[in-house]
């Protein structure tokens, strides 16, 4: 939860906000519509996928994920997502908090 919560801040784009800018809590982590866009013309993903159940990887793929930053079919993310290098154990916890939540 840590590793997902407070270093990948995965939250801020793939979960929800109201027109406060409070999260959405029941649909945390269940994917949004990205509310911001490069100043630049670039390759962008205007919305965050689902993260709650990990739906789109299995435990493996999304470990790999979080070592490569390479997707199950070899692609990697557009921009705004980094590209993030978690070491294998810190890759298995992430991968293992965000199963366990339900989509």
């Amino acid at each position: 939860r840590y590793l997902v919560e407070r270093v990948g801040l995965c939250a801020d784009c793939h979960s929800p906000r109201n027109e406060k800018g409070q999260f959405i809590m029941e649909h945390w982590l269940k994917g949004a519509a990205l509310p911001f866009q490069p100043t630049v013309e670039m390759p962008w993903s205007p919305v965050a996928p689902p993260l709650a159940g990990l739906p789109s990887m299995t435990n493996e793929e999304g470990v790999r994920f979080m070592q490569e930053g390479t997707r199950p079919d070899g692609s990697r993310p557009r921009p705004p997502m980094p590209e993030f290098r978690f070491n294998e154990e810190d890759a298995r916890a992430v991968v293992a908090y965000l199963k366990s939540l339900q989509p």
